[in-house]
């Protein structure tokens, strides 16, 4: 793990963060479990990566799923929120299960951190025709310049500065079929997720996977049945 990396697992596996958490759960429950839960696959295999406390989780009614987190404090909260489920700690950037394990795969608000590898995990543990329901800060100059106005302001933490903000001309790369996006917009008092925007800012895509094609090296994967 990177410096960048170490300081994101302090942050995430501290305390309650008084402005930051309820910003992060007002778009998940405005926005982006709105733009989601169509494309749910609640009987399939599901991974939520970057689960967090079980926020967004609550908000899409998951159940029964694996939820994957960087730190066993976030486990902690989230477990105690009583949802059935399958428990990892691990990290994005080296997913511990083997490759097209998951029907769907759910990333919110994380990929930022771990820029394309990030992306490219999660593409090698979703099965071929599965998708990829993820949301992240794209790297255009107006997203840069909002996310460092947010930090100025006290509003993201200074974390922000160092993301690794996603191209979204990268996600050629990954051999997927975008099958819906949104960009996230505030409209006070609320968030919406809105198709007719350009995508700038926090992002929201439903990626289908066309067929495996990055190859990464092997390890020991924990196997989901």
């Amino acid at each position: 793990m990177t410096v960048f990396d170490d300081v994101v697992q302090h942050f995430y596996g501290a305390g309650k963060r008084h402005f930051f958490d309820p910003l992060y759960q007002q778009v998940n429950r405005q926005a982006l479990a709105p733009f989601f839960q169509p494309w749910l696959r609640p009987k399939g295999r599901v991974l939520e990566a970057g689960s967090g406390s079980g926020h967004l989780a609550g908000e899409l009614g998951l159940k029964n799923c694996c939820f994957l987190d960087l730190t066993w404090a976030q486990i902690k909260r989230f477990q105690d929120t009583g949802t059935p489920g399958f428990f990892i700690h691990g990290d994005l950037q080296q997913l511990p299960f083997e490759a097209n394990t998951f029907e769907q795969v759910i990333c919110s608000n994380v990929v930022h951190y771990t820029g394309l590898p990030g992306l490219a995990e999660l593409l090698r543990v979703t099965e071929p025709g599965g998708q990829m329901l993820v949301a992240f800060l794209e790297n255009s100059d107006f997203t840069r310049a909002a996310v460092r106005l947010a930090v100025a302001c006290g509003l993201f933490p200074l974390l922000m500065r160092d993301a690794r903000f996603i191209e979204l001309a990268d996600l050629a790369q990954l051999n997927v079929r975008e099958e819906d996006s949104a960009t996230v917009i505030f409209m006070p008092p609320l968030f919406r997720a809105s198709r007719a925007l350009p995508r700038q800012g926090l992002v929201a895509f439903v990626l289908r996977k066309e067929e495996v094609q990055i190859r990464l090296s092997t390890r020991k994967k924990v196997s989901i049945q």
